[in-house]
């Protein structure tokens, strides 16, 4: 049965290694831009609130392709982009899930979308990629590809900051396990009776004179 500092030390231990982990898969997942992509493939007209878009204080970029053609994407406020989906089918990201870095959609409506293109309520439209600042929350965001088929679309949430905190959770993971492994090789050191660590070469040298002594 381990005793207190030994279970300490495991616990310590176990706490370095999912930091270390944590923090390495994080670095290399989000780059040192500190860009956190989800993506999905919508077959159908794609509507993204502000659930999803004002979730995190950071600019987002929300990109579509086709190879059909040209895909629109606009930003609006939420009750505009609503009343452009109206009953249409379409399709709405629900939640981006982590760590899966997928968005999860949801299908509702029916009858096809019109042509939204040349409507008055967008704050900003173009075709491919839309950048998204939170400084006109709330947003949302329509995808309307001209031709059917899928569309690739990816949700980007970036900030600096997220890298440098990846590499903070790494470095104090690491020195976890440094100093676990420093208190375990400590402990496997031999000791006198009050406690004090034997120097090795020291203890070599006393049992070599006690051969010695025996041999005399």
């Amino acid at each position: 049965m381990l005793d207190a500092p030994r279970l300490a030390v495991a616990l310590v231990v176990l706490v370095g290694l999912v930091m270390a982990v944590l923090g390495a898969w994080c670095a290399i997942t989000l780059g040192p831009g500190g860009a956190a992509r989800f993506t999905a493939a919508p077959t159908l007209s794609l509507l993204a609130g502000p659930s999803v878009l004002n979730r995190v204080d950071a600019l987002v970029t929300v990109c579509a392709t086709s190879g059909a053609g040209p895909v629109f994407v606009a930003s609006t406020t939420p009750r505009d982009a609503l009343d452009v989906v109206g009953t249409a089918r379409h399709q709405e990201v629900v939640v981006a899930e982590f760590p899966a870095r997928t968005l999860q959609l949801r299908e509702s409506g029916d009858g096809d979308l019109a042509d939204p293109r040349s409507l008055q309520v967008w704050r900003a439209s173009g075709e491919g990629c839309l950048v998204v600042s939170q400084d006109q929350a709330p947003s949302s965001v329509v995808v309307y590809s001209p031709a059917a088929g899928p569309v690739d679309v990816s949700i980007t949430w970036q900030r600096g900051a997220w890298f440098a905190q990846s590499i903070a959770v790494l470095v104090l993971g690491m020195l976890l396990l440094a100093g676990a492994g420093w208190w375990l090789r400590r402990g496997l050191q031999p000791t006198t009776g009050s406690g004090e660590v034997l120097d090795p070469s020291a203890l070599e040298s006393g049992l070599r004179h006690d051969d010695e002594e025996t041999t005399r």
